[in-house]
């Protein structure tokens, strides 16, 4: 698969300065237009003022491109065909010249081919609970890209409706280390703290970047996950109430193909009369900025002068 680099991604990647991954399908599917477009250009100006270069990777007729321009980003947002990519679509999206946006296992697949250390997302995914369609137990790609790639990603703990004692449990299995910032709870997106534990509390981006230091050094492949708690004040009121009101209007929706994920991230939204999209581009900022303070303390050169 041809992989096509931004000048400014390139220059970076080649100086050593920090570069910071940002996935794509949550622009072409999980926000609504012109939100999405509008989220996504405010988070990389925030990355770009703290000295750092976004990378936002995507598909565009065929080709990987990491670090999309502003046109770019743009065709990606409000393309009407855009399908959204794993990382298993990678070599039918080549060979079919499709565009679309990167889910987070194949972002995490592209960075780590470019040799970016650090991405960011808002929720992780992660093993479903029972599935309506037939009692089906559904597993996120991102779980097995995570462990097989050695990036560091931040997150706000697990995505609604998941099974989160079952996550974690695959996480330990799979070796991926589980690190909370500032907390030793481990959060699901709108919840600080789901009840779960995590495996080792972190205080710093500093800490951070010398565990990723220390396992690169062990030789070991799996990515570190950076749970980055929600604060109080954007923590959603009614929270497992909204998730069953999600659940039965998804229950009455007629079979398609798309998976659970999807189907349940969009009734969610229904169900908190659209609060989930106003907290998940704040969350999204949060990690973003997190991930870009980690991104400068791995780099070769910490701060990108232009």
């Amino acid at each position: 698969m041809t992989i096509r680099y931004s000048p400014l991604v390139r220059d970076a990647l080649d100086h050593g300065y920090p570069v910071l991954a940002l996935e794509t399908a949550n622009i072409t599917h999980s926000m609504p237009r012109p939100l999405n477009l509008e989220t996504m250009r405010a988070v990389q100006e925030e990355i770009l003022a703290s000295d750092v270069i976004p990378a936002a990777i995507a598909a565009i007729d065929g080709d990987a491109v990491i670090g999309l321009t502003d046109e770019e980003l743009e065709r990606v947002a409000y393309e009407p065909g855009a399908i959204r990519v794993s990382i298993s679509d990678l070599p039918i999206v080549e060979t079919r010249k499709l565009t679309g946006g990167t889910n987070l296992a194949a972002a995490v697949h592209l960075a780590h081919r470019a040799g970016i250390k650090v991405c960011a997302t808002t929720g992780l995914g992660g093993v479903h609970r029972a599935s309506k369609r037939g009692n089906l137990i559904q597993e996120s790609s991102d779980l097995m890209a995570l462990s097989t790639h050695p990036l560091v990603l931040v997150t706000s703990g697990v995505r609604p409706m998941l099974d989160v004692p079952a996550t974690l449990e695959r996480l330990e299995t799979m070796g991926i280390p589980v690190l909370g910032y500032h907390t030793s709870q481990f959060p699901g997106m709108y919840l600080a703290d789901t009840g779960y534990e995590v495996d080792y509390r972190v205080e710093n981006a500093s800490e951070i970047a010398d565990i990723a230091r220390a396992r690169d050094e062990l030789g070991l492949g799996q990515s570190l996950v950076i749970a980055n708690p929600t604060p109080a004040d954007l923590e959603m009121d009614n929270f497992q109430a909204r998730v069953s009101e999600a659940i039965e209007i998804a229950a009455h929706l007629p079979e398609r193909d798309s998976d659970d994920t999807q189907i349940l991230l969009a009734t969610f939204e229904e169900a908190t009369h659209g609060q989930a999209h106003r907290l998940n581009t704040e969350l999204y900022r949060r990690n973003v900025a997190l991930a870009a303070q980690i991104a400068k303390e791995l780099a070769t050169t910490p701060h990108y002068t232009d």
